[in-house]
C-alpha cells in the first residue's frame, strides 16, 4: 500500500503538531506507512528538544487486563473496610455536621468545593451510611492505580514496568489513610486529579494538541478544589521540562499553572488564621506561629517516610512519637543523607529514576513547613508522592526481571512483597473499623500524643470505665494544657462520679479556652438547674443556643428552666421553637403538656 498524495500532504502538514498514531487513525492508514514517510523527509524530524518526549501509542484494548486485574487489587485488599465506621474527623465532617443537611451545604466552603459535591451527592442518595461516602474513595484510588500505569511509560519503555509501579500504588499501605479513613479520602481525589492533570500535560507534550493543555489545566483546579496541598504541581511541571523538555520553550504553558497556584495560593492565606483556630480549640495547639528547626524536622520526616515505605509496621493516624534518641536520629539522618545523595546521583546516571524521587519530595514541601500547620508525618502526605517511590525500586527490581540469571528471583520477591504489602493493608484496615479499634490501636503507637489519650478515655467511657477514662483525659491535659475537649471530657466523667462542683470548674475552663463549645454551656446549665440556680442555668442555655442555634433540645431545655422558674410564657414560646425544629422532641411535647394543666 503507498500513501496517496493527499496523505502525504496531512502528514506534512500536521507533523509533528499531531502523532504518528493520530495521524494514522484520522487518514485510516497504517502507523508504519506514516512512519515510514518521515523518515524518508528529514524536514518533518521531530526537534533536538522534544526527542525525549515520546509520543505513547495506547491501545485500551491491549491494557484492558493491567487495569481491571489493578482495580481487582484494590478491591480485594480494601473489601474488609467497606462496612467500617465513621471515626475521627469523619464525626464532626460528617456524623455531625449540620450544614451537610442544609439546602445550600455546597455554599459553605466553596473553596474546596469537589469535596463538598462528594458529600452533598453521598448525602443524597444513602444519607449517613458510611460505605456511600468511602466507595468515593476507593474510586479516586483506582483512578490514581490506573494513571499510574498510564504515566509510567513516557518515562520508560520497559513493558512490565508500569504495572508493577501501579500495583504497589494499588496495595502499599502508606496509603490506607487516604483510602479507608473517609476525611482522608481528599488526598486520593486530590491525588488521582493531579495525576489526571500531569498525564494530560504529557499528552499534550507529545501529541501537540492545545484541548490536552486545557484538560490538564481543569484537572488541576479540581485538584487544588479536594486539597491545597496539591498547590506544588507547577514545580513538578517545571522539574519534568528542565529534566526531559525545554523551560525556556515551553515558560508559557509552565507559567500558566504558576500563575493558577499563585492565585489558589493568595485565597489560601486568607484561611490560615482558620487553620490555627481549628488546631487551637480542636486539639489543644497554641495559636500561634511555633517554628520547627528544619534540620531537624525534614531528616526526620524522610527517613520515618523512608521507613514507612520499606516495612509500614509502624502505622498510626497520628505520627507524634518524635523524641528520639541520639541513635535513632542519627539513622533518620543517614537514611535521609542517602536518599538525597540517590537523588543527585540519578541527575547524570538515571534521568526519571532523578525525576520520581525529586517529585517525592516535591509532594512533601507543603507539609514540611517549620510553622506547625502540619504533623511533621502523616501517612495520608505521602500519597501523591509515593509513586516516585514505587517507581526508583521498580527499576531497581526490573533489573532482576530482565537478567535471564536472576529473572526467577525478580518475579518472586515482586509477588513477595505484593503479598506481604496487601496482607498488612488488610490487617491495618481492621483498626478502622469503628472508634474503639483505632483508638486503642493508635494508643499503642502514639502514646505522647494529647489526641490519642482524649479518644481513649472517650472510648473507656463509653464502656463504662469511668476510672480509666478519666485517667487518660487527664494525661491527655497533662500533655496539652489548653485542650478545651480534654477538659470538657473529664468533667463529664466527674459529673457522672456525682462530682458536680469540680465538673462546673471544668466545663468554665472548657468554654474559657473554646467559646464555641455548645455542650459545655448546656451541661454548666444542667449542673445549675439542679442547684436551682435558674438564672446562671437560662444563662448558659442561651449562649449554647447561640452557638448552635438549630437544636431543638436546647429549646426544649430552656423552656423547662422557664417553667421551674415561673416564666410560663417565655417556657411556652420556647417549647413552640423546640417543635418547631423538631415536631417529634418528646421534652418540648411533655412540657407543653404540662403548661396545659
Amino acid at each position: 500500500m503507498k500513501l496517496t498524495y493527499s496523505q502525504k500532504r496531512y502528514i506534512q502538514k500536521h507533523y509533528p503538531k499531531e502523532s504518528i498514531e493520530t495521524i494514522a487513525k484520522r487518514k485510516k492508514i497504517p502507523a508504519k506507512l506514516v512512519l515510514q514517510h518521515i523518515k524518508q523527509n528529514t524536514r518533518l524530524i521531530q526537534p533536538k528538544e522534544d526527542a525525549k518526549v515520546r509520543s505513547i501509542p495506547f491501545s485500551f484494548r491491549d491494557h484492558l487486563p493491567a487495569l481491571i486485574l489493578l482495580a481487582v487489587f484494590v478491591i480485594l485488599v480494601y473489601a474488609n473496610s467497606f462496612g467500617a465506621d465513621f471515626v475521627s474527623d469523619d464525626t464532626y465532617a460528617i456524623l455531625n455536621n449540620a450544614e451537610l443537611k442544609a439546602p445550600g451545604y455546597l455554599l459553605f466552603n466553596p473553596t474546596f468545593i469537589a469535596r463538598s459535591i462528594q458529600y452533598f451527592i453521598a448525602y443524597k442518595i444513602a444519607g449517613l451510611t458510611p460505605f456511600a461516602y468511602r466507595i468515593f474513595n476507593i474510586i479516586f484510588h483506582v483512578g490514581y492505580v490506573w494513571m499510574t500505569y498510564l504515566i509510567v511509560p513516557y518515562f520508560s519503555k520497559k513493558k512490565f514496568l508500569p504495572f508493577i509501579v501501579a500495583s504497589f500504588a494499588a496495595v502499599h499501605p502508606m496509603m490506607i489513610e487516604s483510602v479507608t479513613w473517609i476525611s482522608g479520602g481528599i488526598y486520593a481525589q486530590a491525588g488521582f486529579s493531579i495525576l489526571a492533570s500531569f498525564y494530560f500535560y504529557l499528552k499534550y507534550r507529545t501529541e501537540r494538541i492545545k484541548r490536552y493543555f486545557i484538560f490538564s489545566i481543569v484537572a488541576f483546579i479540581l485538584a487544588l478544589s479536594a486539597s491545597e496541598k496539591v498547590i506544588v504541581l507547577p514545580f513538578i511541571i517545571g522539574l519534568y521540562e528542565f529534566v526531559f523538555g525545554s523551560i525556556k520553550k515551553q515558560w508559557l504553558a509552565v507559567g500558566a499553572f504558576f500563575a493558577t497556584s499563585f492565585l489558589w495560593g493568595l485565597i489560601i492565606l486568607t484561611r490560615i488564621q482558620d487553620r490555627l483556630e481549628y488546631l487551637s480549640v480542636s486539639q489543644g495547639v497554641e495559636t500561634q506561629w511555633r517554628v520547627e528547626n528544619p534540620l531537624v524536622q525534614i531528616p526526620s520526616a524522610l527517613g520515618t517516610y523512608i521507613k514507612l515505605f520499606m516495612w509500614p509496621r509502624h502505622l498510626t493516624l497520628y505520627q507524634s512519637e518524635f523524641k528520639f534518641s541520639i541513635l535513632t536520629f542519627l539513622l533518620l539522618l543517614s537514611l535521609s543523607t542517602i536518599f538525597i545523595g540517590v537523588i543527585f546521583y540519578c541527575y547524570r546516571r538515571n534521568k526519571p529514576v532523578f525525576f520520581w524521587l525529586s517529585f517525592f519530595i516535591i509532594t512533601l514541601l507543603p507539609t514540611l513547613n517549620p510553622f506547625g500547620l502540619s504533623w511533621i508525618v502523616a501517612e495520608r502526605y505521602s500519597y501523591l508522592g509515593s509513586i516516585g517511590l514505587y517507581f526508583a525500586f521498580s527499576v531497581l527490581l526490573y533489573k532482576l526481571i530482565e537478567s535471564k540469571r536472576y529473572q526467577v528471583l525478580g518475579y518472586l520477591i515482586f509477588s513477595v512483597l505484593l503479598m506481604a504489602f496487601s496482607v498488612r493493608t488488610i490487617v491495618r484496615n481492621i483498626d478502622w473499623q469503628n472508634e474503639d479499634n483505632l483508638w486503642i490501636a493508635t494508643g499503642k503507637a502514639s502514646p505522647s500524643d494529647p489526641k490519642t489519650h482524649n479518644n481513649l478515655g472517650d472510648y473507656y467511657s463509653r464502656n463504662g470505665d469511668l476510672k480509666n477514662a478519666a485517667r487518660e483525659f487527664s494525661r491527655a491535659i497533662e500533655l496539652s494544657p489548653q485542650y478545651p475537649d480534654a477538659y470538657h471530657n473529664l468533667a463529664n466523667v466527674l459529673r457522672q462520679e456525682g462530682r458536680a462542683e469540680e465538673a462546673e470548674k471544668l466545663y468554665l475552663k472548657a468554654v474559657a479556652l473554646n467559646p464555641n463549645l455548645w455542650q459545655s454551656h448546656q451541661n454548666i446549665a444542667a449542673i445549675n438547674f439542679e442547684k436551682r440556680d435558674y438564672a446562671t442555668a437560662e444563662k448558659h442555655t442561651l449562649q449554647a443556643i447561640k452557638i448552635y442555634p438549630n437544636n431543638p433540645q436546647l429549646y426544649a431545655n430552656l423552656g423547662v428552666v422557664y417553667f421551674n422558674d415561673g416564666k410560663i410564657e417565655l417556657a411556652r414560646r420556647a417549647y413552640e421553637k423546640a417543635l418547631e425544629l423538631d415536631p417529634t422532641n418528646k421534652s418540648a411535647l411533655h412540657g407543653i403538656k404540662d403548661l396545659s394543666k
